[in-house]
């Protein structure tokens, strides 16, 4: 490997070290589970609030210690399943097939999503 190629690989792991700092402190600790369906909101509630909600009978969303997963899901491949909890706004989990989206959001944040 050459002088040069090191200085790359380097200030490429620099910048990506640093991307995903940037990301976790601009999060926004939210307080609200937003769900859209077809782009609509499917159900919007409190993050402390621990119940189980169908979305449409294709898609079951838990929330529970302030974070929100998906347990259940119709679609082929179950990915959405597989991303995990949200609990800021660093991460969203989509479910392509069914059109169904999960964030975590302050409830400052939803008349941006609705309009």
């Amino acid at each position: 490997m050459k002088k040069n190629d090191l200085i790359l690989l380097i200030s490429i792991i620099f910048l990506a070290f640093f991307a995903y700092i940037f990301v976790k402190v601009t999060a926004i600790k939210g307080d609200t589970v937003l769900i859209l369906k077809d782009g609509e909101v499917f159900y919007s509630g409190s993050v402390y609030d621990d119940k189980s909600i169908d979305v449409a009978g294709n898609n079951t969303v838990r929330i529970e210690n302030g974070c929100a997963y998906m347990t259940d899901a119709t679609c082929p491949d179950k990915l959405c399943i597989h991303q995990g909890k949200v609990s800021d706004s660093s991460k969203k989990i989509v479910c392509l097939p069914n059109r169904v989206t999960v964030e975590v959001t302050r409830t400052s944040h939803i008349d941006k999503v609705v309009r």
